[in-house]
């Protein structure tokens, strides 16, 4: 993957370029349709995703909690806390995403303490 898509991505867009390509390298990707989900409520958060393109919903018992896109990330509660996905999240446009899985985040957060640090921002932000 092209490290400059990585950059992106708002939590990722600080990086030194030598990280943007090491994790460009272990990223995949998932392409998503609207009205599908990319994370379901009472399940292991095993990714966190990164969206460029599109848009999705965070929902919780029906109430839309957070709208989302390009630049964004989601699934951080899982990465942070490391307990069951909290929400669903829904595609409401056709979506395009990155994603790294919960050992890649792992090791991102204990090579780049500041990436540790953002995550925890945006969970504050978004609690």
């Amino acid at each position: 993957m092209d490290p400059s898509r990585l950059k992106q991505i708002d939590l990722f867009s600080p990086m030194p370029d030598e990280a943007l390509q090491r994790y460009a390298d272990m990223a995949d990707e998932i392409s998503l349709k609207e009205g599908e989900e990319l994370a379901r409520a009472g399940t292991w958060p095993y990714q966190l995703f990164a969206i460029e393109e599109g848009t999705v919903e965070v929902q919780r018992d029906g109430d839309t909690l957070a709208k989302l896109g390009a630049g964004d990330v989601v699934g951080e509660t899982g990465v942070v806390k490391r307990g069951l996905r909290n929400a669903d999240v829904v595609a409401t446009s056709p979506v395009k995403a990155i994603y790294f899985t919960q050992d890649q985040m792992k090791q991102m957060r204990k090579d780049l303490p500041d990436l540790d640090d953002r995550l925890h921002q945006i969970l504050e932000e978004r609690s």
